[in-house]
């Protein structure tokens, strides 16, 4: 079973492990603040900050391990690029919020959501396939521009800001007035 042991075999189970055990804690984390009500700026503003450590960490080590070898070089730095434009979004998000609204925390609208989780599938299955087929980094860019666009009019266009706004399309919201 060549595929296997070029792929599947190849792919050290310390990762593995770490890998799952950060995608995991990133959801229990927030999950626990608001159980217990212990939710504060800080706390929103590392959760944030770790979403963006933990994509770019994880794409990082995926592209350094196990698929620059199987990419021509700039096809890599295309790769590479488009991950850091996806983190500078999340970042100036999280600075658009902190100008018009004061607060230093970033919204969870479903549309980042399913680009974060995307971002974790794609990054594992990378990792595993030892290459990165184009259709699903269009995929990720796609949603970046889709959650990005709606959390940006969201931030700019709202009079009163929530980091639980679910986006555009799942709830209204109090608008700026012009």
């Amino acid at each position: 079973m060549p595929f296997i042991e070029k792929t599947f075999l190849n792919v050290p189970l310390a990762w593995i492990i770490v890998y799952v055990i950060l995608v995991f804690t990133d959801k229990l984390d927030g999950t626990l603040a608001r159980k217990f009500k212990a939710e504060t700026d800080l706390g929103a503003a590392l959760d944030s900050l770790g979403d963006v450590l933990i994509l770019v960490m994880g794409g990082t080590i995926c592209f350094v391990w196990f698929v620059r070898d199987s990419l021509e070089t700039w096809r890599f730095w295309i790769y590479v690029v488009i991950m850091l434009i996806c983190a500078f979004n999340k970042l100036f998000g999280y600075y658009l919020v902190k100008v018009y609204h004061n607060k230093g925390n970033l919204g969870h609208s479903f549309y980042y959501k399913a680009f974060s989780i995307w971002c974790y599938m794609c990054i594992f299955f990378w990792a595993f396939l030892r290459t990165i087929p184009p259709w699903s980094i269009y995929i990720v860019m796609l949603l970046n521009i889709i959650a990005t666009t709606d959390e940006f009019t969201y931030i700019i266009r709202s009079t009163e800001y929530s980091p639980d706004f679910k986006g555009h399309g799942f709830e209204k919201y109090q608008k700026r007035s012009k």
